[in-house]
């Protein structure tokens, strides 16, 4: 990856476990000298994150982690739901077998963290999660979809809003990657679709009742 895709990346990954919580200001100076990196890839990482809805520019104050509401939170789960499902739909017949197996992997490494309590874990347990739908979505070879599903983006889970329940959720939405995947093994596109839209829009059911965890995006 280029030096602004890492350091995009990285913010990305903290602003979703909620490291970088809410209303906290996004410098470049600061952030280029603990990343260790110059100024422009950070300015290219802000610039992608204000695509993605994750910072907002306010005057004279520089880019600002958005603070999302939970309604905001529940609409994007339901675009999700609706992209991500199609592209499942598809992958089924079209996903490679490398493609299988590193989702396998995924879930298995995200098993290690389904029940952490650090930030740490748990920002590496959404840093996999992303990967594994990130991996089915570019398997529907759709490039639109693609396009789409990441202008949607993934809503940060605040460490303060979501904590009753925390590991019995993750672990439900690990197994729920199980499920996926073997409805992708199978080749079945209307089971996959089910699949993946059924595990979305528990999560988005979960964060309007406030049962999805601590610190990070379940789904």
């Amino acid at each position: 990856m280029t030096g602004g895709q890492t350091v995009f990346a990285n913010l990305r990954a903290r602003i979703l476990s909620g490291e970088l919580p809410a209303r906290a200001t996004l410098r470049e100076t600061a952030l280029a000298q603990d990343l260790g990196v110059s100024r422009t890839p950070v300015r290219e990482a802000l610039r992608r994150l204000d695509e993605a809805g994750l910072v907002e520019f306010v005057p004279n104050r520089g880019a600002t982690v958005v603070e999302w509401t939970t309604e905001q939170i529940c609409e994007t789960y339901f675009l999700r739901a609706a992209l991500e499902s199609r592209a499942a739909g598809l992958a089924a017949a079209r996903i490679e077998p490398a493609d299988l197996d590193r989702l396998a992997i995924l879930i298995d490494a995200m098993e290690e963290f389904v029940r952490a309590t650090d930030a740490e874990g748990i920002g590496r347990l959404g840093v996999l999660d992303a990967e594994f739908h990130r991996i089915i979505v570019a398997a529907s070879g759709v490039t639109q979809l693609m396009a789409l599903a990441a202008s949607v983006g993934r809503a940060p889970m605040m460490a303060s809003l979501f904590r009753r329940d925390a590991a019995v959720f993750r672990a439900g939405s690990n197994h729920h990657h199980r499920d996926i995947l073997t409805a992708l093994w199978s080749g079945d596109a209307l089971w996959a679709e089910v699949a993946m839209r059924s595990h979305i829009l528990a999560a988005r059911n979960a964060v309007s009742s406030g049962r999805s965890g601590s610190g990070t995006e379940p789904a």
